[in-house]
């Protein structure tokens, strides 16, 4: 009977802390970059109190936001054997639905990255994670390039969440234009 009490108070605690995550979530989603802890409670129906429980700083609830986005952004890896249009087409597809979904994380992650170490680690990992199968994907291409260092670097670069938010802000293009804008600068860079 003491373990069902114990194991009762797990559970609720999992799914208080799943509502707190999922509210910051949907929050950063609707463009609120750095919402109250009242909102947030308000929007997880939960207690103010409630958040300082499961989260000992703001850092900590980004964090666990940053790790709850990447989850639900998880795809099938691009076959780096496909023929170069079909990989550039399904690369573009996936990078350019992950760049915009996250584009309101990096907005909030962009307040906080100079109090935030953190943060700062969490922006950094999943840059590198980007960089690593945009090199994956386009390996061959590289490694027949003039200059593979500097293609790599390249593609690291037009491939980034900076650009795509510059090209979604700075040139105004929707996400299917700035999706195909992806493609362009691929090819641009590869050569082709």
């Amino acid at each position: 009977m003491a373990a069902d009490k114990v194991d009762g108070r797990r559970e609720r605690s999992k799914r208080t802390r799943a509502a707190i995550v999922g509210a910051l979530t949907t929050l950063l989603d609707e463009g609120r970059i750095e919402p109250t802890a009242v909102d947030i409670a308000k929007r997880a129906d939960v207690a103010v109190r409630s958040i300082a429980q499961h989260f000992a700083s703001r850092e900590e609830l980004l964090l666990a936001v940053a790790a709850h986005h990447s989850e639900r952004l998880e795809h099938e890896p691009v076959d780096a054997k496909l023929p170069l249009e079909q990989r550039m087409d399904l690369f573009a597809t996936q990078r350019a639905r992950e760049l915009e979904a996250s584009r309101a994380m990096r907005g909030a992650a962009a307040v906080v990255l100079a109090r935030s170490p953190g943060v700062a680690r969490a922006l950094h990992v999943a840059s590198e994670r980007r960089r690593a199968e945009t090199a994956r994907v386009f390996a061959a291409e590289i490694a027949t390039s003039p200059e593979p260092r500097a293609t790599e670097r390249s593609l690291a670069l037009v491939t980034s969440g900076r650009a795509w938010d510059a090209v979604r802000t700075e040139l105004g293009l929707g996400t299917k234009a700035a999706r195909d804008q992806l493609v362009i600068l691929l090819r641009s860079t590869l050569g082709r």
